[in-house]
């Protein structure tokens, strides 16, 4: 009999923190895009301690248990449980977020439209300042596009979003080349990415940037110069993630190389 896959561990209950009564005293926003490193950075920093446990809690894909399992399901009553169960003992409290999930947070709280960031952004400043208090930014992307986007489609097409030693692999399914499926992904990477920089000109942040090829060809280093300077100056903790790249996705690599290459020629032959 095949049983369902078990949860991600640092989603369930052992992961809570004491109960906690009152906002975090500071938030630390790991900014991003999937498939650029952030689960990998998360755990980093859960690892160090005393900065939180960074995850996808106001993600479509993740909200929906942590609301089931703390009976908390409009926004106020989810963010005081967040705040309450995964405020580290330090008072810090730690988010991945992705900024489709800075526009439907923003919506579902009334404030102004997050499609243009330099629009309104100090109404969603004031809409997130309750949900996360006293943030730092940490801004993680990927520079190699069309590999994040290969990945971010290989993912959504295996339903294989991080690969841990011990783990129950999804099952094999075949998956098939898609070359606009893979455009797609690349121009939501690149939208995400504009919207982001947009949101930190418009409100005069100046977030720590670090690149996921930095993170993958200098893990050590890398790592311990974020937390040195989220005020964690320790040693990183070996990543626990195995790789998911594949042959296949190499693969798809270069055919999405060649494809695009003459989608360009046959468009600038329209001219």
């Amino acid at each position: 009999m095949t049983g369902r896959r078990p949860p991600y561990d640092l989603t369930t209950e052992l992961a809570d923190y004491p109960a906690r009564s009152g906002p975090p005293d500071r938030t630390v926003i790991l900014c991003s895009h999937p498939r650029s490193g952030s689960t990998l950075l998360g755990e980093t920093i859960h690892a160090a301690g005393g900065l939180g446990c960074p995850l996808e809690y106001l993600h479509r894909g993740f909200r929906p248990s942590f609301a089931t399992r703390w009976d908390a399901h409009d926004l106020a009553a989810f963010v005081e449980a967040m705040h309450r169960h995964r405020t580290d003992v330090s008072g810090v409290f730690s988010i991945k977020l992705f900024w489709r999930d800075v526009e439907e947070v923003t919506a579902e709280a009334g404030g102004p439209a997050a499609g243009d960031p330099a629009v309104g952004v100090d109404g969603m400043l004031d809409v997130l300042g309750p949900v996360l208090p006293n943030p730092t930014y940490v801004l993680l992307t990927r520079r190699d596009r069309v590999r994040q986007a290969v990945s971010a489609f290989m993912a959504r097409e295996t339903s294989s979003f991080r690969a841990l030693p011990g783990a129950v692999p999804p099952p094999e399914r075949e998956v098939v080349y898609d070359y606009q499926a893979i455009r797609r992904q690349l121009a939501a990477a690149d939208a995400s990415n504009a919207r982001w920089l947009g949101f930190f000109s418009a409100a005069g942040i100046e977030p720590y940037r670090v690149e996921y090829e930095e993170l993958a060809s200098d893990y050590e280093g890398t790592a311990s110069a974020v937390l040195a300077h989220l005020g964690r100056p320790v040693m990183p903790s070996a990543p626990r993630l195995r790789r998911q790249s594949t042959a296949q996705s190499e693969e798809f690599v270069l055919r999405f190389l060649v494809d695009h290459q003459r989608s360009a020629e046959l468009s600038t032959s329209l001219l």
